[in-house]
């Protein structure tokens, strides 16, 4: 075959599918062909002893076994290209050139013939169906023409037409049985008892053949076959892609050889054997191995070697486009140069095996190939022609090309308010599709989860602010205005996926800025309508000058130690409420005198009056003293306690073992929706006083006040030198959105997750700033990017893949990027205001078992904790993960231990009177970061402060694991 006539063929390489067949004795003691493993990306045995498939996994191949290979190669047929249309014509090229080559005898050419075109067994067969007639003839019938060209006919004793054979179409059925007999004569030489050539021969002479085996050759049962394999078919189908051609590795060992045969072959285009094949998608590689059952070869093994080879992308790259026997083993060469040896030994234990340093190893001979390929592409570069470098300067001359604006949204444009105008120019275009992209089930589903996740922390939130503030802003400012915050904010943002409402880290400075106004005899709300306008100013000064870019600047050692702080506030608040319950309610008091209040009751939002020297201040009346009530401690104690099991489990039960995956995700994902309403259904069923939420009825406050702040008196309490001093706590509270804000979308924004329309770190940031600016005008709480719901809500919007290989991890097929479940879920939080009587039911100590679980859940991904936990374990129990393989274990505990500084720090600052000055302390972490580089070298600290990759690839992203912030 000449080139020109080769390059017709299509050599690009397709996606591989993998199939070794094994020729192995049935019960009948027959021979067929067995189906033993097959690769689509990873290795899958059948598990003996059950017609099933067993788990993937990388295979583990012998040294010996790859050596074989080569040496096979080296001496068998190797065909490439090969033009023809069935395994018939397949087969007999082989066979033909197995006798060029001196592989078998001549007389070896039919029973070698025979054992190629056995039937083939897959796993989910139930059984074979042979048909006596109606069926295609074309497997028998080109094989008999082959041998009639050739002569084989009278080298067999058979006369080549008889008064039957010459008018039909095909041999008559006598003369077809005669044939076939010298396979089935050289067939019965190759049980488990292996004979020479000689007694094979011998034994052969009066042997006969079922006529059943006969029909089987003579018809085709494609049909029948694939109607059994159907339904199993199309779950693996789902897995292969769309452009795959299959490799079909047939080995085996048979008594009628005295040396092992072997033949490579690469069809010039795929052909449909149905028969052959677990899948029917088109064959365009075979690899066949038959030889002596005495020889020192293991049939298997070599089976396993050629077929992980061609599933390996390099490999079978190379075997695609080779144009000879060199080529393949250049190519055998290659892959054992990029293979890791194992040495031999007993491993009794996984942690034996290192597999991130094997990784690791993996890692750097590919960069050493990537580096080399590099090397050789410049070499290359720097001898091409001038032409090149006239071309470059033509253009240069010319003006050439303008440079294309960079992607990176965090890059400076140079310009005034330059981002802000960047963020609207890469979003906004895309407005329309944000409405369209969204008409789909799963933004349905989406909606549903995220209602109940935001609107389970606005009640969370809301009550306990109201606890913290004296009720003047509790659940109904909250509602409401999580309710305009998210509209507004789903509408015109810049990453309209994220999720708006209260968080921690501002209920802390709420309660802050409460102490600090009660001090100062300011008015809470009026002090708060001033930080909102002076949030604005801010946020227009830092987003002209592009001041988000700075956020690169928090690394994970701030993130952590500002992570590690609101958790453990969260974990304190609950045990401080769960004491000071016992201090009021306790245990071993005489409850007789005082009459038990019922759990039905409901204490009085009264407002008292306070007068000034100079102004009438109404302020909310201090809280109804409750006498001591009978098992109310224990019971509140149980509450909180019930409410974090019950969400924790149900969170650590998302990625178990039991029930189906949807069924596993929609019970994780509800965890805390259940947790509350069981508990409440508990606390409705038994008669014990616990205090419930306080909400009012309606649209109302739930103080006694006006929603617009300036028409409520206190605004008199502000003087002009304290309107302007608002800044100071404006600045802190634009600290901590920024942060939770940036900090938000970096993790959304992630390059795996393929993100089409773009984000706006620049815009959304005075967005947010906007909203502050309303909710302070209402007096409603401040509102920001809830890190935890927002990675949960692009999480629910995530189409993951179901058509990867078996033994791959899903990856992101897309994100349903759009608006209209941000939008709808704000819609819902709003309408439940009106839900009062229902909210009124929920026990303050539910709230605060939520408030646990937040604390809790946020620590399983602040890497600070881990190392915290590394402080009390041997050096040998440490796991493998970079910051403990490339650090000092000295330095590692020093890094920790700076860190646990700073939070004592923060947690001191929280504590005093100067609370209010915490974000600002936190912002102090960062100049202490980047002094840490005189103490650890780049490496180290790449190790410690970097981003960590996922290590566990089973378990699906748990929201609290990736998002830093509870």
């Amino acid at each position: 075959m000449d080139a020109a006539y080769k390059k017709m063929f299509d050599r690009s390489p397709h996606s591989v599918f993998v199939q070794l067949d094994e020729l192995l004795a049935t019960e009948d003691g027959d021979a067929e062909w067995k189906e033993t493993a097959r690769w689509i990306k990873y290795e899958e045995d059948v598990e003996e002893g059950s017609a099933r498939w067993g788990k993937p996994h990388v295979a583990s191949l012998s040294f010996h076994s790859l050596l074989n290979l080569r040496r096979c190669l080296e001496t068998g047929v190797v065909l490439l290209d090969l033009d023809e249309k069935d395994l018939p014509g397949v087969a007999y090229r082989v066979v033909e050139s197995m006798v060029k080559e001196g592989l078998i005898e001549e007389d070896d050419k039919p029973v070698v013939m025979r054992s190629l075109l056995l039937r083939h067994k897959h796993v989910h067969d139930d059984k074979f169906r042979f048909s006596i007639s109606g069926g295609r003839k074309q497997s028998y019938t080109s094989l008999q023409s082959l041998w009639v060209e050739d002569g084989l006919l009278e080298q067999a004793g058979v006369r080549a037409a008889c008064a039957q054979c010459s008018t039909a179409p095909n041999m008559c059925h006598r003369h077809s049985i005669q044939l076939i007999n010298l396979a089935q004569q050289r067939r019965r030489s190759s049980q488990a008892v292996p004979m020479d050539r000689a007694e094979a021969r011998k034994k052969s002479s009066g042997a006969t053949i079922d006529a059943r085996e006969v029909e089987y050759l003579a018809t085709g049962t494609v049909g029948s076959q694939d109607e059994l394999r159907r339904g199993h078919n199309d779950s693996i189908l789902k897995r292969i892609p769309d452009d795959a051609e299959a490799t079909t590795v047939l080995v085996g060992a048979v008594g009628f050889l005295d040396q092992p045969t072997i033949a490579f072959v690469r069809l010039a285009q795929g052909i449909q054997m149905p028969s052959i094949t677990e899948v029917p998608i088109p064959v365009r590689f075979m690899f066949i191995l038959l030889g002596p059952t005495e020889a020192d070869l293991d049939y298997h093994e070599v089976g396993r070697s050629i077929s992980t080879l061609m599933s390996n992308p390099t490999f079978h790259s190379i075997a695609y486009k080779a144009d000879d026997r060199r080529e393949l083993l250049s190519a055998i060469n290659e892959f054992l140069d990029d293979s890791i040896v194992l040495p031999p030994g007993d491993w009794e234990r996984q942690a034996l095996l290192p597999f991130e340093e094997l990784r690791a190893k993996s890692e750097m001979i590919r960069r050493r190939k990537r580096d080399a390929l590099e090397r050789k592409k410049a070499t290359e570069k720097a001898a091409a022609p001038p032409l090149d470098e006239k071309k470059a300067l033509l253009a240069a001359e010319t003006g050439g090309i303008p440079e294309k604006e960079p992607d990176d949204p965090l890059s400076k444009s140079g310009r005034l308010f330059g981002g802000v105008i960047r963020d609207m120019k890469r979003r906004y275009p895309h407005y329309v599709s944000d409405f369209r992209d969204a008409l789909n089930g799963q933004c349905a589903a989406a909606t549903i989860f995220m209602y109940f996740a935001a609107l389970s922390s606005a009640i969370t939130f809301g009550g306990l602010l109201a606890e913290k503030t004296n009720r003047e802003i509790g659940i109904s400012e909250t509602l409401v205005f999580t309710c305009v915050g998210g509209l507004f904010f789903a509408l015109v943002a810049g990453q309209p996926m994220m999720i708006t409402g209260a968080t921690g880290p501002l209920l802390l400075l709420d309660e802050s800025l409460f102490a600090f106004c009660r001090s100062y005899g300011f008015d809470f709300l009026a002090a708060r309508m001033y930080c909102g306008l002076w949030m604005i100013v801010i946020a227009l000064c830092v987003a002209s000058i592009e001041g988000s870019v700075a956020v690169k600047k928090i690394t994970r050692f701030t993130e952590d130690i500002f992570a590690f702080l609101i958790s453990l506030i969260f974990i304190s608040e609950p045990i401080t409420n769960i004491i000071n319950l016992y201090r009021a309610h306790p245990l071993g008091y005489d409850y007789c005198q005082h009459p038990a209040i019922d759990n039905s009751t409901v204490i009085p939002l009264n407002n008292a009056t306070a007068v000034d020297n100079n102004t009438v201040i109404t302020l909310p009346a201090p809280p109804t003293v409750v006498p001591p009530q009978p098992n109310t401690a224990l019971f509140c104690t149980m509450l909180t306690l019930s409410t974090f099991i019950i969400a924790y489990y149900l969170r650590i039960f998302r990625n178990g073992k039991f029930l189906g995956r949807s069924a596993r995700r929609a019970l994780g994902d509800f965890g805390v929706p259940i947790a509350i309403v069981l508990m409440v259904g508990v606390s409705v069923l038994v008669p014990v006083w616990t205090e419930k939420l306080k909400v009012p009825d309606g649209l109302s406050p739930t103080s006694n006040r006006s929603w617009l702040v300036p028409l409520n008196a206190g605004l008199e309490t502000i003087p002009l030198w304290a309107a302007f001093a608002m800044v100071l706590p404006a600045l802190m509270v634009y600290i901590i959105v920024f942060m939770e804000t940036h900090i938000a979308e970096l993790i959304i924004d992630k390059p795996e997750r393929g993100l089409k329309k773009g984000s706006g770190f620049h815009m959304d940031i005075v967005v947010m700033s906007l909203v502050n600016a309303v909710c302070g005008m209402f007096g409603a709480p401040w509102q920001c990017v809830a890190t935890v719901r927002s990675v949960s809500h692009v999480s629910a919007l995530t189409v993951m893949s179901t058509t990867h290989a078996p033994g791959d991890k899903p990856h992101i097929v897309e994100v349903k990027e759009q608006r209209l479940t941000g939008l709808l879920v704000a819609l819902l939080c709003g309408i439940s205001v009106l839900a009062a009587g229902w909210l009124r039911l929920v026990p303050m100590a539910v709230l605060f078992g939520v408030f646990l679980y937040m604390g809790i859940s946020a620590l399983g991904g602040i890497q600070f904790w881990d190392r915290c936990i590394l402080l009390l374990k041997p050096v040998k129990h440490h796991p493998q993960v970079p910051y403990v393989r490339r650090v000092p274990t000295l330095k590692m505990h020093l890094f920790t231990l700076l860190q646990i500084a700073g939070i004592c720090v923060l947690y001191a600052v929280k504590s005093s009177r100067f609370s209010l000055a915490l974000p600002f302390f936190l912002v102090m972490m960062i100049p202490l970061r980047m002094s840490l580089a005189y103490l650890f070298t780049p490496l180290q600290l790449r190790a410690l402060d970097g981003a960590q990759k996922d290590i566990d690839k089973e378990d699906e992203p748990d929201f609290y694991e990736e998002a830093p912030l509870p």
